[in-house]
């Protein structure tokens, strides 16, 4: 039997980063380690995020600093997931490990490794610059998902609106929160609401009745399952939402988010927020079989099995490059 691939993920947490790159790559470190990898976690940003199994390093900031702990692990496998991934840093980290992976959804910088995911619905138009010899994992059937999302939903879907999911990512401004909640009040008023903040989101004020502020969870599957509709930011939770089957209306919190938003929307498996939030929750509360819908072509269009595929592909690219196979 030979020896567990060691895999190293290098992600970005915090106010202003969020938590998606961290998300993604604590999904695939999950797929790897139940074929036996060995896994690391290296986190650049806020020491909460770090503290749920990883070490906080700075690397984004100390190419030097990342190399070396890449070599005293004996990394075969490097995983970044940042937009401060710089292409000198990623020339670095694919210069001493068999394979080093970039999980990129902007496109918009070089990228000199041996392989690049992007889950996005939108991802195979997008114009990468890479490696003549760089493999591309683009489109949904990617998406890197907790492998707990590749289980069918349970779902018993309702024609009317009885709890709504509202969360905004892992720092909401508190305006566009504020505004969710509004929105939601007034075009589902009989609906409890469920409010999922992360680690880095102020202690809100009190929201009023019917209304469960839900903190720092390790999984928001749990919500999305008795949630009739949903209202997410732009982000990893969109998908998540697709994979569990939950209507959604996507909110634009940040730049990165708007082409998940725009190219989702116009495929009609979410609603986009804009111009009216309160219109668009008005128009999935009221339509159920619009809802049921959006249910079945969300999860058939994501299937929450990205995870498992991505680390299929490299576990087959180490092989091919003669990094060691995973005990099995």
């Amino acid at each position: 039997m030979s020896a567990p691939l060691r895999a190293a993920f290098l992600a970005e947490a915090g106010p202003g980063v969020g938590l998606g790159h961290l998300r993604r790559c604590q999904a695939l470190g999950t797929a790897l380690s139940s074929r036996g990898a060995v896994m690391r976690l290296l986190v650049a940003g806020d020491a909460r995020a770090a503290a749920a199994g990883a070490t906080r390093i700075d690397w984004t900031r100390d190419p030097e600093l990342t190399v070396e702990t890449l070599r005293a692990w004996r990394t075969e496998v490097a995983v970044v997931d940042a937009y401060g991934a710089s292409p000198e840093l990623l020339e670095c980290v694919a210069a001493v490990v068999a394979l080093a992976v970039a999980v990129d959804d902007l496109a918009d910088r070089r990228l000199p490794v041996h392989l690049v995911v992007n889950g996005a619905w939108h991802a195979s138009r997008l114009t990468y610059r890479a490696r003549p010899d760089t493999l591309f994992l683009l489109g949904p059937e990617y998406t890197l998902l907790d492998p707990a999302f590749a289980e069918a939903p349970r779902r018993t879907p309702r024609d009317d609106v009885r709890r709504v999911l509202v969360t905004l990512g892992g720092d909401p401004p508190a305006d566009a929160l504020a505004a969710a909640l509004h929105a939601v009040r007034r075009a589902a008023p009989a609906a409890r609401i469920d409010v999922a903040l992360g680690p880095f989101a102020p202690v809100p004020d009190a929201m009023g009745e019917g209304v469960r502020v839900c903190r720092g969870l390790d999984s928001l599957r749990p919500l999305m399952l008795e949630a009739d509709l949903a209202v997410t930011g732009g982000g990893v939770t969109l998908y998540e939402c697709l994979a569990t089957g939950v209507p959604v209306i996507g909110v634009c919190l940040a730049d990165n988010q708007r082409p998940n938003i725009d190219e989702l929307g116009r495929a009609g498996l979410i609603l986009s927020g804009e111009p009216s939030l309160e219109q668009a929750v008005g128009r999935l509360a009221s339509d159920p079989a619009l809802r049921r819908s959006m249910s079945v072509r969300g999860r058939c269009d994501v299937d929450g099995r990205g995870a498992a595929r991505v680390a299929d592909a490299i576990e087959r690219a180490c092989v091919a490059v003669g990094a060691a196979r995973t005990a099995r």
